[in-house]
């Protein structure tokens, strides 16, 4: 029986209608892309779809849409039903190469679908399509350099709100309007599409821009796209609704407007969550408290250590949680300023010995270089770059895990202070604001170091390899091989490699002369300021 061939469809014009484009993306690729306008203030992605495909007046437009709901995929169905039926060249352009490859990969798979136009590609490379007609799909890093060089139909700019603004700039003069593959002339093209998340980043200006010249936005949350008429599972949008931190979930899930003096922990999840706890030790001296809310014992309790290193004017911060119970609760806080760095990495490595804690520590800047001097024989410390997608990462999963009950922390004060009942980790995480957290780097914008210190600790807890207990080793009784005496019995038969004897009267290193082994040995006495006691 042989294998049936697989179904070549070829049409016989372009689609020219919204409606047609809908089904011919079906046949193609097997995708039913959202329709449903749910929210009255939105639209249903098939109408971004629809636009960016036959194109408008203004040869541009910006998609707002929420996390998760296939903003990229989409953006890589539009890039392959453009080049595959318009026979036009697309440029991908992501907040980072990492993102243009992410719609790259959406292509590729896409590609897959049994009725998918594969004869045409001629040059399927890992960073690019290439189709019969000379026409490329081609992915690009966000850098000034590339952004510049080519000069498609069409560019799609995905997460632009990770972008440089400068990087967006230059990439509006990508587009160009020219012939396609078969010779007819096919106008430009730009798409933005983007989560906002920074009050004031790139989508933020482009937003403003866009409102204020009347150009065309097309928005849609996860509602425009749950299933029955949509792709998304209304499980993934309630797992979502618990993992992530509540003002996460308002801004990139509900296309809340982010606002950079707004709280990043919900504050009445700080208020149940931090508690009155009695120390059994505190110390206080100047600018350096410690409290310990419980002694380690042995073989009792696991622990997670975080620190985060003091900067110029700010805190060297210390916390420890006990993780073996839940919730977990914090057991040990100190901060202190600025010190030496030996001290600090001193005193950091006695406070993982003393709990025998998995640990993690700011790894930025110097930070890198302190992670060299820790004492690896007591803490496998994972070092954590506080840049970047990580940091969002690190902080985006702490704050998730404490408002939904992960930690208790402590609300007492100093016992110095005495009257209110707070703590420096108290005012810090009901301090702490979005723009903090997930805002672009302002030189007025610091991350309360306690807040750090305390997602450290929380990376720990989730990631670092266990701390192995103390264990003893007895002392053998037999040495071992290399240091027994150079002896052997009568019937061990001749030594092989001795070269050198120590002479019983003389003490006095002497050579032996092969010529008379086995028979009465003379020998001739090594000065000790000669070479050795091979001579020749």
């Amino acid at each position: 029986m042989t294998a049936e061939a697989p179904v070549r469809l070829e049409l016989g014009r372009p689609p020219v209608t919204k409606e047609e484009l809908w089904w011919t993306v079906r046949a193609l690729f097997g995708v039913e892309i959202p329709r449903v306008k749910v929210c009255a203030e939105h639209q249903a992605p098939f109408d971004a779809f629809a636009d960016a495909y036959f194109g408008n007046q203004a040869n541009w437009a910006l998609w707002y849409g929420a996390r998760g709901t296939g903003k990229s995929y989409l953006l890589a169905l539009l890039a392959l039903t453009a080049a595959t039926i318009k026979e036009i060249e697309v440029t991908v352009l992501g907040g980072s190469m990492a993102q243009s490859l992410n719609v790259q990969e959406h292509v590729s798979a896409l590609m897959r679908y049994p009725n998918a136009p594969r004869w045409m590609v001629t040059k399927p490379l890992q960073t690019r399509l290439e189709f019969e007609g000379g026409n490329t799909i081609e992915p690009l890093p966000a850098s000034q350099k590339t952004v510049r060089g080519p000069h498609p139909h069409m560019t799609c700019l995905d997460e632009i709100d990770e972008m440089d603004k400068r990087v967006y700039d230059a990439a509006q003069g990508q587009a160009f309007e020219k012939e396609n593959a078969r010779g007819v002339k096919v106008r430009e093209m730009t798409v933005a599409s983007s989560t906002w998340q920074n009050p004031e980043g790139t989508f933020a200006e482009v937003l403003r821009d866009a409102v204020r010249k009347a150009l065309p936005i097309f928005t849609w949350c996860w509602r425009e796209v749950l299933t029955p008429h949509g792709w998304m599972d209304p499980e993934f949008i309630e797992r979502k609704r618990r993992a992530v931190p509540a003002e996460m979930f308002r801004v990139e899930y509900e296309l809340g407007e982010p606002a950079g003096t707004s709280r990043a922990f919900d504050l009445t999840k700080v208020k149940e969550f931090f508690v009155h706890m009695t120390a059994v030790a505190e110390r206080h001296h100047g600018d350096d408290d410690e409290w310990t809310y419980e002694l380690p014992a042995i073989g009792v309790g696991t622990y997670a250590a975080g620190a985060d290193w003091a900067k110029e004017q700010d805190y060297t911060v210390f916390t420890v949680a006990r993780t073996d119970v839940t919730p977990r609760r914090c057991v040990y806080v100190r901060r202190f300023n600025r010190r030496p760095w030996p001290y600090m990495i001193g005193e950091f490595d006695a406070l993982v010995r003393r709990y025998n804690a998995q640990s993690a520590h700011d790894a930025t800047g110097l930070g890198n270089v302190v992670h060299d001097f820790l004492d690896d024989s007591v803490s496998q410390s994972l070092k954590v770059k506080m840049i970047g997608q990580d940091r969002t990462k690190l902080l985006s999963e702490y704050i998730a895990d404490f408002e939904h009950g992960a930690y208790l922390m402590p609300l007492n004060p100093p016992a110095i202070e005495g009257g209110a009942w707070t703590s420096p980790h108290y005012e810090a995480h009901r301090s702490t604001t979005v723009d903090e957290v997930w805002g672009t780097a302002r030189w007025d914008s610091h991350l309360p170091d306690e807040v750090a210190s305390s997602a450290l600790m929380h990376r720990a807890a989730e990631r670092a390899a266990p701390a192995a207990p103390p264990e003893g080793v007895s002392k053998l009784l037999t040495p071992p091989k290399s240091q027994l005496p150079l002896t052997r019995a009568e019937d061990e038969g001749r030594p092989d490699g001795v070269v050198r004897r120590l002479d019983d009267e003389e003490d006095t290193v002497v050579m032996l002369r092969p010529a008379t082994v086995g028979a009465e040995q003379e020998h001739d006495p090594v000065p000790e300021d000669s070479p050795g006691p091979f001579r020749f």
